[in-house]
């Protein structure tokens, strides 16, 4: 398989980020430290990843400006702003999702936290017109039953 090309100095503002975010990995890591999971045991657990995958994308996603280590690598790891910005790609991806495969297993439903309404956009709830991040929204992934929970951003464990 070809190494993966490296865009972190184009000019292209897509390429660039790419770089950074378009290994499968970290969007999976990103969707876990959003629903709460810092740790690395705890980030292991629930991607399915090797210990030598995640230290290279948790130290990537530290080098990129995306998370900040508590402590030692173990200890957890907690979403700096660049991180947070990261929310509407993940939305984007689970909205794609609903329109590709909507009565699949895996679903992620996002609502605005301040209304309850679900979201019709990445980045901002229609019905109140505020801004979906982090801290009003809410997540029901049906692989956790369903259940709407707040995201988070820093360690809970």
């Amino acid at each position: 398989m070809p190494l993966r090309s490296d865009w972190s100095s184009a000019s292209c503002p897509i390429a660039r980020s790419a770089d950074v975010l378009a290994d499968p990995w970290v969007l999976l890591i990103l969707r876990e430290m959003f629903s709460g999971r810092t740790r690395f045991d705890d980030l292991r657990a629930a991607t399915g990843a090797a210990d030598s995958v995640l230290s290279r994308r948790l130290a990537a996603m530290t080098d990129a400006g995306l998370v900040d280590r508590e402590g030692t690598a173990r200890s957890g790891y907690r979403l700096t702003d660049a991180g947070r910005e990261t929310l509407p790609i993940l939305h984007a991806y689970a909205r794609f999702s609903r329109v590709t495969d909507p009565d699949g297993p895996w679903g992620l439903t996002v609502t605005c936290g301040r209304c309850g309404e679900v979201a019709a956009s990445v980045d901002w709830c229609a019905h109140c017109a505020k801004p979906l991040d982090a801290g009003s929204t809410r997540w029901a992934r049906r692989s956790m039953g369903g259940e709407p929970f707040a995201l988070t951003t820093g360690r809970t464990s």
